[in-house]
């Protein structure tokens, strides 16, 4: 069968295939009953005027990219890209997921995408990002997803680490929990990721809720490490646990997945959970709920939801806003110098939005031991 043409489509409802690509692309120069009669014709034949045609006439392609770090089939990264996904396929886009692993994976990625322009915007996931890199993209509108600043993104989402640990913090110190402890693992690149947050927020958010410094410990394996594996991870850190003077008894995991393991390897070791001590997670992630596992609740799919909500008017209007602009407008000569610089900042709080997580209880977290 032959398929269908444009020309086709022209002929049955008498008007040009010219008038044809503007009535289905919704251009404005063509009246709403041609426009109707061809919507008509096309829906008679099964045409549709494919993407491919569209970005030839319109210069878009019809594509965002989402990059992420690490696998995308991780929980995070998945739920990131359905969110997205649900938002900007009925808008009429398609999602294209990319990974980097490292540095040089980075530069090439953001190398490349200036002469091959196949995309019209950038969703970027959980790793340190600058203007530069915005920069490089020549106008691409670039959303950040749980990044560790809003450096270089035209908007942003993301989950405030600050209040989750405050909030896993607090927990504790109503539990009666006299020590504490932050465990973590920072990766061996020289990439800046937001769980590395979770470990800078600890001490401070400590001190300010009654731990000083021989009632707090932050354990995150040195940054050279190359193990990968998080039940060895788990058992390095739970033998750094048990050596240490402090004797913490109540513990904040940088993430679900490496408390699993380490719940494993505290039980293995002896330490009965929660009934010597507490451990929290960070993330809410399926695994969390299966294991019992208290944690700090995000949401990575609402997440994704919202920075392509953010993205669709950037796509739109096709100009994008620097970040570094933002605050920029209005000086001390200028009368109205404070009222400008109110609505950039203002502007500024609707583009990089910060959302608070909550605390899920559940079977590991309990009051503290009697000493």
């Amino acid at each position: 069968m032959r398929r269908t043409t444009i020309t086709d489509v022209a002929r049955l409802a008498g008007v040009s295939p010219a008038t044809v690509s503007r009535a289905l692309r919704g251009g404005t120069n063509v009246t709403p009953a041609t426009a109707e009669r061809v919507r008509r014709a096309a829906d008679e034949l099964s045409f549709t005027l494919s993407k491919n045609a569209s970005a030839l006439a319109t210069g878009r392609t019809m594509r965002v990219r989402l990059l992420v770090s690490g696998t995308l089939k991780a929980w995070f990264n998945a739920s990131v890209l359905q969110g997205a996904y649900d938002v900007l396929t009925p808008a009429g886009y398609d999602v294209i997921p990319s990974f980097i692993l490292d540095r040089t994976e980075l530069d090439r990625f953001f190398a490349h995408l200036p002469s091959d322009r196949n995309m019209d915007g950038l969703i970027v996931a959980s790793f340190h990002f600058s203007q530069t890199l915005h920069d490089s993209l020549h106008g691409i509108p670039v959303v950040g997803v749980n990044s560790p600043s809003t450096d270089g993104f035209d908007a942003s989402v993301s989950a405030s680490n600050d209040t989750g640990i405050r909030e896993a913090i607090g927990l504790l110190r109503s539990l009666g929990h006299r020590s504490i402890a932050f465990v973590g693992a920072t990766p061996g690149s020289d990439r800046f990721f937001s769980t590395q947050m979770r470990s800078m927020c600890f001490p401070a958010a400590a001190r300010n809720l009654g731990y000083d410094e021989d009632h707090q410990e932050t354990i995150v394996l040195d940054p050279g490490t190359t193990a990968t594996d998080n039940t060895f991870l788990a058992h390095a850190i739970a033998g750094r646990l048990l050596a240490s003077p402090r004797h913490p008894t109540g513990l904040c995991v940088e993430t679900d997945e490496l408390a699993i393991p380490l719940l494993s390897e505290l039980r293995r070791q002896g330490i009965r959970v929660p009934e010597d001590m507490s451990v929290i997670g960070f993330d809410d992630a399926p695994v969390a709920h299966a294991a019992g596992l208290t944690t700090i609740h995000q949401d990575p799919e609402d997440l994704g939801r919202r920075a392509a909500l953010m993205l669709l008017p950037l796509l739109s209007s096709g100009t994008p806003l620097s970040s570094g602009t933002l605050l920029s407008s209005g000086t001390q000569d200028d009368p109205n110098s404070r009222d400008d610089q109110q609505d950039n900042r203002n502007d500024a709080e609707e583009r990089h939005q910060t959302l608070d997580p909550t605390v899920t209880l559940r079977r590991t977290t309990s009051k503290a031991p009697r000493e």
